[in-house]
This record gives structure tokens, sequence and C-alpha cells, in this order.
């Protein structure tokens, strides 16, 4: 593996998401220390912020799928990366003039997560336009390995930049970067996408129903979806507390928590790292079930963290966890790319994004409500013990009998 970053298209397509990626991990940790820091927002409130983020994939992932199978993947790539840096850049510019908000925060959070719909959905459709079919396991593989070095570096750059220069200072970054990633697309030399004209395609209802039909159609595709949902809803549930647990509830520094979450995330780096070489060696299929099955059940390390040595519980429970979740989630992404035709692709990204991400902001905010009532460890518990058992029907699907997943369904 190793011939895509000599690409010019990949290799420009790689530094600008890798870029983004670190900007974005350093606001999951700066945004909550600017609400808990320069709000004094509490627990609900912090993980409200989550939500936010999230929400716009129920209100708008399902029509977004059909206007990037209209549009021009790259440039709807392009608008989203220019949009998300304007949003940001608006929260340091507020602090600066005493003007930030609780409210203001949300907005910006929902805004910023809006254009993120929009680039998710544009990303994966455009990938398996952009590289050969043969190398779209190299591309998922080498983005989602840069993308968990951003999760190892960006929580840590942001707690520390949080300590010495404000937790703003992470969010300006995170803007900086965003234009990076507008930058390199505007670099790429890329073939003219195929989209229909306006007089050859249908309605948009009838173009959401095509996309979830497909989905239906695949029981394997199904379960996947369902699994990931609940997986997702109780991760991003477990992240929503997760800065407010190490600062608040165990005393922990800003940039203390920072590295914590950020060595935890080490094991994404070896999961996307190992993926391809395990899809090879044992297939897709069986490192799928795996990676999901028996990497969950050491999420249960994360409530047992706490003061001194058990803060590197908390760092070896989300080690493995992610690296699990890294490998399953270039097992996924490869298996959509090669299985779904790609006049769909658009559409049954957004689809199964929906149904995944949607569960996100009730996730966070089942952890916000959980926080308040039972107390910030006790929530942590919960959403723990929903992780672990949510992969477990998997083992009643056809994964467990398959080798490796199937290639594109032709008769689509």
């Amino acid at each position: 593996m190793g011939g895509l970053l000599r690409t010019r298209n990949f290799a420009l397509l790689w530094i600008g998401q890798s870029t983004s990626a670190v900007g974005s991990a350093m606001t999951t940790v700066a945004l909550p220390l600017v609400a808990i820091s320069a709000l004094q927002a509490g627990p609900a409130m912090v993980a409200l912020l989550t939500a936010a983020t999230w929400l716009p994939w129920l209100l708008i992932g399902l029509p977004v799928g059909v206007w990037v199978d209209r549009w021009p993947r790259r440039r709807t790539l392009l608008i989203a990366d220019i949009a998300s840096a304007a949003v940001l850049v608006t929260i340091p510019v507020a602090a600066w003039t005493n003007a930030l908000s609780m409210t203001m925060l949300l907005a910006a959070a929902l805004l910023a997560g809006t254009a993120g719909v929009f680039a998710n959905v544009a990303f994966n459709a455009f990938l398996p336009h952009l590289v050969r079919a043969e190398d779209l396991m190299e591309g998922n593989a080498r983005l989602q390995t840069s993308a968990s070095l951003a999760l190892v570096a960006g929580p840590g750059l942001g707690g520390l930049l949080a300590q010495a220069a404000g937790a703003v200072s992470g969010i300006l970054i995170d803007a900086v970067t965003f234009l990076v990633s507008a930058a390199c697309l505007l670099g790429l030399r890329s073939e003219p996408e195929p989209h229909p004209g306006a007089g050859d395609r249908p309605g948009m209802l009838r173009q959401i129903a095509e996309g979830i039909g497909f989905i239906m159609r695949g029981r394997l595709l199904q379960a996947m979806l369902v699994v990931a949902a609940v997986t997702n809803f109780a991760m991003l549930g477990i992240t929503a507390l997760r800065v407010v647990f190490l600062v608040r509830a165990e005393g922990a520094a800003p940039g203390t928590a920072g590295l914590v979450i950020g060595v935890g995330s080490l094991g994404a780096i070896l999961g996307a790292a190992l993926a391809s070489r395990a899809s090879r060696r044992f297939g897709s299929a069986r490192t799928y079930l795996v990676a999901n099955v028996a990497a969950a059940p050491f999420v249960l390390l994360l409530p047992l963290g706490g003061h001194g040595w058990r803060l590197t519980l908390f760092a070896a429970g989300s080690c493995i966890a992610l690296a699990g979740a890294a490998m399953s989630n270039v097992m996924t992404m490869t298996f959509r790319g090669h299985f779904v035709p790609a006049r769909l692709l658009g559409r049954v990204t957004a689809a199964s994004r929906i149904f995944v991400f949607g569960t996100v902001p009730f996730g966070a905010a089942t952890a916000g409500l959980l926080a308040s009532a039972l107390g910030i460890r006790s929530a942590m518990w919960a959403l723990a013990v929903l992780y672990v058992v949510a992969p477990l029907p998997l083992l009643a699907t056809e994964a467990r009998t398959l080798r490796d997943f199937p290639a594109q369904d032709t008769a689509a």
C-alpha cells in the first residue's frame, strides 16, 4: 500500500481532508471548553452543543443526498469548506468583542453541522469517482488513518491551546484548516463528473425513495446500519460527556484531558492502518465482524477512569474501542463504494448517514439528561453497556458466514 499518495489528485485530497480533520478534532475539545470556561455551561448544555452539530442529519439529510447526486460533488465540497470556515470564525470574533452567548454557540454548531452534512455525503460519493475501484480500500484506509491521527493530535492541541491562549484559539485554527481544504480541492484535476440533466431526473421524493429502497433490499446493509446507529448513539453520548467528565468530575486540567483523549485515540490509527491488511488476510466481512464484536467490551474501561493512574483506564478503553471502530469504518465505506451503483451513491450514503448520524443528537441529549439525573459517571456506565450490547445481533446475520462482502449489485 502506498501508490495513491504518489498521485496528484489523491495526495491533494488527502492533504486537505487531513488538515481539516485536525482542526475539527481540536474543536471537539475547544468548543465544550468555551462553553464551560466562558459561559459556565453545565453538562446538559455541553451535551446540547454536540446534539446541535448532528441535528442537521435529521433535518436535511435525505434531500442532501438527492442534491449531491444532482450537483458536481467537488463544487459541493468546496462550498461546504468555505461555509464552515465562515461560521467558525464568528465564535472567536464574538468572544473577543464580548458578544458570545450560548445561543450563538448553539447556532454556530447547527450551521457548521449543516455544512458538514453536505461535505460528508459529497465526499463519500466523490471518492469512488476520483480513484480506481481497486484503489478504493487503500484510499479509505489512508483517509481513515489520517482522520485517526487527527483524533490523537487534535484534542491534545485543543486542550493545550485552551490553557495557553484560550479555547477560542482552537476554533480559529479549525476555520483556517477548512480554507486549506478548499485550496486543495481547487487544485484537483479530475475527470468531469457525470450527472443527469434536469429533464432526465425524477422528482425529489422519488429519488429519495430510490435510495432508501436500495438499502431496504439488502438485509446485510440494513443490519450494518442498525448496529452503526446504536453504537453511534452510545459513543457520541460518551463523547459529549468526556470533557466535562474528565475536567469537572475528575478534576483534570484541560491540557491533561486533551492528552488523555488524544492518547486514547491512538487505537484508531492502528485500526485504520491494519484494515487493508486484515481484509486481505481474513476477508472484509470477517474483519468487520471481529472489529465490532470483539473491541466493544473495552469501552467499559472509560467510566472506570478517575484520578491519577486511573486515567490510563480511560485512555486504554478508548484506544481499543476506537481501533475496532476505525477498522469497521474502512470496511463499511469500501463495501458501500463497491456495492452501490455510482448514480445512487449520494442518496444511499445520505440515507445511511441520516439513519446512523440521526441518532447522535438523541445520544448527546440523552447523555445530558442522564448526567443531570444520575450523575456523569452513571451516565457513562449506561452508555458504555449499550455500546457493548449493540454489535451482538451481527452474529445472527449472514456476515457470520461470509469471508468477504459482495461486490456491486449489477441488477440495481
